[in-house]
């Protein structure tokens, strides 16, 4: 009932935020404009974030018991929204972003007193117990989430197709677990609160200007999910296992970690904005946006619901994550070898379209 309950106000309130917000995008510059890495046309509103945002606090707070955790949770989430925000109207330092997300990593995970305590037995050798390396981990694992939903933030609908996946895989697991309750409310409550977005973002009507989520809200919906994730994951009264985690999450984590080793290798900084992203890759193989939309929320959607049938069959630990890095490795050397293939496919495409033109004719 309280899940319910957070939900429905949760989604009440970003839909209405959504429509407040919107004179305060243009009076504090939250638009995001075309230039050469972003084709949209138009100044574009950046506050779809801000209204999930503003939602799932408002439905939280209303009907669930908060506990020193989540409240810091939610002090350290509204830090970081503002910061997101000041980023989208003035542009801040790569730098001073990771810097404000390692402070604000460290006041959740020490304030809290919540972190990760093991990796789960990943090698068949028996569970990886972290000890006190586990508060470092989880910062580390704070400021991977919540970048990789930032950097996969490049096309309409992906950024918030990709949370709703994580969100309701997480609130299933959630539902199965007794003890769980505020983690449930929080996923099962932004995941409701994000609908209106996703609604105004794909323009379905009754929306019909384009909204953007901006870098407050990606931020914060990666920092929630990692928190989730934390909290589901502890040694005793676990939700899930820590692997489950990676598929979870695993198109946005893939995606950021393979463009970071790229960008290395290359000795570029691995913070350096780009447009080699999987979304990217789609357009320029001659997808539409939609055609990728689609495409890589099914690939999630797969992946996911691996994750999830491997906790409910409880496959052994090890042999998902081999799974997971065999993935990794080969969407590496796609990356790595991107322009061969996406040669081939144009030939392909060509291929098709020609025969298809000579069967017409």
């Amino acid at each position: 009932m309280e899940a319910a309950g957070t939900s429905f106000l949760s989604g009440v309130f970003a839909l209405i935020s959504l429509r407040m917000l919107m004179p305060f995008a243009v009076k504090f510059r939250l638009l995001d404009k075309p230039n050469q890495r972003k084709a949209h046309k138009g100044a574009v509103p950046l506050i779809g974030g801000l209204s999930a945002f503003v939602g799932v606090c408002l439905g939280f707070m209303l009907v669930m018991p908060l506990n020193t955790g989540y409240v810091i949770f939610l002090l350290c989430a509204s830090v970081l929204v503002v910061l997101g925000a000041i980023d989208d109207a003035r542009d801040i330092s790569a730098k001073f972003r990771l810097f404000a997300q390692v402070v604000l990593g460290a006041l959740l995970v020490y304030g809290s007193g919540d972190s990760l305590e093991s990796f789960g037995d990943l090698v068949g050798l028996g569970v990886i117990e972290l000890g006190v390396l586990g508060p470092l981990v989880s910062i580390a694992a704070v400021i991977g989430a919540t970048n990789a939903f930032n950097m996969i933030d490049g096309i309409d609908g992906l950024a918030g197709s990709l949370s709703l996946i994580a969100l309701l895989s997480l609130a299933l697991l959630f539902s199965f677990s007794p003890g769980h309750e505020a983690g449930l409310a929080l996923a099962a409550g932004l995941s409701c609160a994000l609908l209106p977005y996703m609604m105004a973002n794909l323009r379905i009507p009754p929306f019909k200007r384009r909204i953007f989520m901006g870098d407050a809200g990606s931020m914060f919906i990666g920092f929630a999910i990692v928190w989730l994730m934390i909290q589901g994951a502890p040694l005793e009264g676990a939700a899930f296992r820590p692997v489950t985690a990676l598929w979870i999450i695993a198109i946005p984590l893939i995606d950021m970690v393979a463009i970071m080793v790229r960008r290395a290798r290359k000795g570029q900084s691995v913070m350096r904005p780009d447009r080699e992203h999987l979304h990217h890759i789609f357009m320029r193989a001659g997808f539409s946006d939609r055609e990728a939309l689609v495409f890589i929320t099914a690939v999630a959607m797969a992946f996911a619901g691996f994750g999830l049938l491997g906790e409910f069959l409880q496959i052994p630990e090890w042999v998902m994550f081999v799974a997971f890095a065999v993935v990794f490795a080969l969407y590496d050397y796609a990356l790595s070898n991107v322009w061969r293939l996406l040669a081939v496919f144009r030939r392909s495409r060509a291929v098709k379209s020609s025969s298809k033109l000579k069967v017409e004719s």
